[in-house]
């Protein structure tokens, strides 16, 4: 029985918090494809449907209240849409496709106005301590991508995963997704949704 094999587990863990089962984790992917069938019924069980993305990716999408649904708040999005566009770089796909921490930072800087950069990692911080505050802010949002498979983080060397291209779709609305964009994702897994500070430990603690 599957539901007894230690891949099931490990991937259910993972599907459970809103994370996603790339091709990067080969055993767990197979795993999932071998019995998409099976696993798709299990979790209909949940109210909850089994998706994988034209990308190949599997995450799970939640269609009903049982299993709650992770709140991704504003610097999560900004960030992610920024390396989904960072990806289509010709010098990314040079370097394999991997992203050194330092560069990310200097490319952030360069490419995003401050005030927006403000806005969206920063909203409530002294100026004296703004620069600071971003820089944290942006190291804290590359965790929680990576904690929901969107990247791959090893010591200063970052790696987007095929799930990044989530991002891809809110990215057209040039780093500003409308409230409508937020609603038409809701349907997706991972709920797009700006944040309040206040409000963050509370989405660390619900999955999707």
């Amino acid at each position: 029985m599957i539901y007894l094999t230690r891949q099931f587990i490990e991937s259910d863990l993972i599907l459970r918090r809103g994370g996603h089962i790339n091709r990067s984790n080969l055993p767990l992917y197979q795993f999932v494809t071998d019995h998409y069938d099976n696993l798709d019924q299990f979790y209909l069980g949940y109210q909850c449907k089994l998706t994988q993305h034209q990308d190949g990716f599997f995450y799970l999408l939640s269609k009903g209240g049982l299993i709650p649904t992770r709140l991704l708040p504003l610097p999560c999005i900004h960030l992610g849409m920024f390396i989904a566009l960072k990806m289509r770089d010709p010098e990314i796909t040079r370097s394999s496709g991997k992203i050194d921490l330092d560069g990310l930072l200097r490319s952030i800087e360069v490419s995003v106005p401050r005030e927006t950069l403000q806005k969206v990692y920063a909203p409530k911080q002294r100026e004296a301590s703004v620069d600071t505050k971003i820089t944290e802010e942006i190291q804290k949002a590359l965790k929680d991508l990576a904690r929901l498979n969107f990247v791959e983080i090893k010591g200063e060397i970052i790696r987007p995963l095929e799930s990044i291209n989530r991002f891809a779709e809110l990215a057209r609305h040039d780093n500003s997704p409308d409230e409508l964009a937020r609603i038409v994702l809701m349907d997706r897994g991972v709920v797009f949704q700006e944040s309040d500070e206040d409000d963050s430990e509370d989405d660390d603690e619900r999955t999707n």
